[in-house]
């Protein structure tokens, strides 16, 4: 069905009676697929009984979307000025001011997130369920990139949500948060780095709760402890530059061309997916875009938002990689055969893994390439400073603390050195004491022969 200009799913029924009334919802409203449609368990929020109306808190609302008379209009509930909850319709704006349903449904998620937010402000009682399936999750697909609110997303839904259970915003205290880090490492075999990402989804919550004014005080989360009996999280790698030497030699050319660039350029993933070809210039590369999954964003950082030197033999790579495309001067570089960004995991799988695994070079995953770049600069002798801007970190501690690995081959090299530099301070004290007996000899010898010449002669030295 078309309606002002827009190609509408078959969810969306339109009211065609005309009516004075304010607009109401068909017998069917159309919803995001992303979230469930409201229903009396979900967003109820009256009890009635037989000659009675009891009022309860509204909990939160996703608003039900529908068009009318070549109107959007999203219908919602609210309280009246007597307390009664009563059904209103908001209007977005003509059919025809939209380009599609994808532009009208985020209108409706913005005005809904408002009515949410001011009616859990208000409420002092508000559970911390609630709160963030009305407030805070929202927020994050609005403010936040779309992996990051993808991760606190799935950590909610799968170690906080259903054992936050009725506690309250207002009453939550930092053993409320030490009990829950308890509990999940009790039940579930996580690492300590996973328990303090959780820790820090729940941190970031209480963040968000005292902007909006539903929290007051210290941040109760800050305090709590990540239980120590928590498993170690496994060793992270870094390829030296023998094992991208070898990665290289087998490899075909799109895939060379890929692992080059995360190697000697220190890509990330989703800037790896969004480098196009007007990025390259021969001598550097210029990082303008990242992209996760369908989601094209800005890199990740302001500072990430720079250029990388192109060494010569990835140039040479690149080069090659590029005329065997026919020379192509725009687009993504790395790209599947319609044309859209590489799908790195499905490619990784299918095209790189196998050669690996039959040449018995071990794979490590893609940042892998990234911890070694950092490792092999610092291996030369780059100091941490340099090593942090060719990888474009925001803070130099990160890159020290996270990226530069040393290498077993370096460790055997610095104590060899170690062992010549002992070795030649043992010869020089050996040289030493060498010069000093025949400095002594040189001076005792004079002595004893004057001795002899005062007693007589050298019948003395010569034993008679």
């Amino acid at each position: 069905m078309e309606i002002g200009g827009l190609i509408m799913p078959p969810e969306i029924v339109m009211a065609q009676a005309p009516s004075t009334a304010p607009p109401g919802p068909p017998s069917e409203c159309f919803h995001s697929p992303e979230l469930p449609p409201p229903s009396r368990t979900d967003d109820s929020n009256i009890v009635e009984a037989p000659g009675e109306r009891r009022k309860t808190n509204l909990r939160y609302q996703h608003g039900c979307l529908y068009a009318d008379h070549g109107a959007w209009f999203v219908r919602y509930r609210r309280k009246d000025e007597s307390g009664n909850v009563v059904y209103t319709a908001k209007h977005l704006g003509r059919c025809q001011d939209f380009v599609d349903v994808a532009e009208v449904e985020q209108c409706r998620t913005q005005f809904m997130q408002t009515i949410n937010r001011d009616r859990l402000n208000g409420n002092s009682r508000i559970t911390l369920a609630t709160f963030v399936k009305g407030a805070y999750l929202p927020w994050t697909k609005e403010e936040r990139r779309a992996s990051t609110s993808k991760g606190h997303h799935e950590i909610w839904r799968n170690y906080l949500r259903e054992r936050v259970g009725e506690l309250r915003v207002r009453e939550f205290r930092t053993v409320d948060a030490n009990r829950l880090l308890r509990a999940i490492a009790k039940e579930k075999d996580l690492t300590r780095t996973t328990l303090q990402h959780i820790r820090s989804v729940l941190s970031t919550i209480f963040i968000y709760a005292k902007n909006e004014g539903v929290f007051d005080g210290a941040n109760p989360v800050d305090g709590a402890l990540v239980p120590r009996n928590a498993r170690e999280p496994g060793r992270s790698h870094a390829y030296d530059l023998s094992q991208v030497s070898q990665i290289l030699k087998v490899l075909p050319l799109l895939a060379k061309s890929l692992v080059a660039t995360a190697a000697f350029a220190g890509l990330r993933r989703g800037e790896l997916r969004g480098l196009e070809w007007s990025d390259y210039t021969g001598t550097s590369l210029t990082i303008n875009r990242s992209i996760w999954r369908s989601v094209v964003n800005l890199p990740k950082t302001r500072a990430s938002r720079g250029s990388v030197p192109v060494i010569r033999q990835l140039a040479k790579i690149l080069d090659d990689y590029r005329r065997s495309m026919g020379n192509p001067q725009t687009g993504v570089i790395f790209h599947q055969s319609d044309g859209l960004p590489i799908n790195l995991d499905s490619f990784t799988r299918k095209a790189i893994q196998p050669v690996l695994k039959a040449n018995c070079i071990p794979w490590y995953g893609w940042h892998a390439f990234r911890r070694g770049l950092a490792s092999n600069l610092y291996a030369t002798g780059a100091q941490d400073i340099l090593v942090q801007r060719i990888l474009r970190h925001a803070k130099a501690h990160v890159t020290r603390d996270c990226y530069i690995k040393v290498f077993d081959s370096t460790v055997a090299a610095a104590m060899e050195r170690l062992q010549v530099q002992f070795e030649q301070l043992e010869e020089v004290e050996r040289d030493s004491r060498q010069l000093e007996f025949a400095f002594a000899e040189r001076i005792d010898q004079p002595i004893a022969i004057a001795k002899c010449q005062a007693r007589g002669g050298f019948s003395d030295l010569l034993g008679g």
